[in-house]
């Protein structure tokens, strides 16, 4: 009996060092890629328009096609259009990108970021997407409007 659970340990034992394993193994693929900041905006007053501004950058190892969004929570309105960007990500190099934004109510407002399949970088950069990897990023800050 003693040598059965004995065994029994063992078996265990090995069986959750598999388990840590993989799953470490898992977290390291999963690393962030891309980072999306939403520039600070102060309090605004119900109507006014403002400026929202989302700073990117790709820790990605080679250039990539990202697409840049907005995100809002409730819906927000773009007086000059709700626009999606699209450009060649490099390692290192962060941009800025600017939408008009107004709200009647205080709104949760940020960006979104994704890399995409898309092969559009300029020839001589390699523009290859990370695969098995985080390939997204999102932020979002409170706008507070007051009355």
């Amino acid at each position: 009996m003693y040598w059965l659970q004995t065994l029994s340990s063992s078996i265990t034992v090995i069986f959750l060092g598999l388990c840590l394993q993989l799953t470490t193994g898992e977290a390291a693929d999963i690393q962030k890629l891309l980072d999306v900041n939403v520039i600070p905006m102060g309090p605004a007053k119900s109507g006014e328009k403002i400026e929202l501004a989302c700073s990117v950058q790709s820790y990605w190892t080679n250039c990539a096609l990202v697409k840049v969004y907005t995100l809002s929570n409730p819906p927000i309105d773009f007086p000059l259009g709700n626009f999606n960007y699209t450009y060649c990500a490099c390692p290192g190099e962060a941009k800025t990108f600017f939408w008009t934004i107004q709200s009647s109510r205080t709104v949760n407002v940020g960006c979104g970021a994704v890399f995409l399949l898309d092969n559009v970088c300029p020839e001589g950069q390699n523009s290859i997407p990370p695969q098995n990897k985080r390939r997204y990023s999102v932020n979002m800050k409170t706008l507070k409007i007051i009355s």
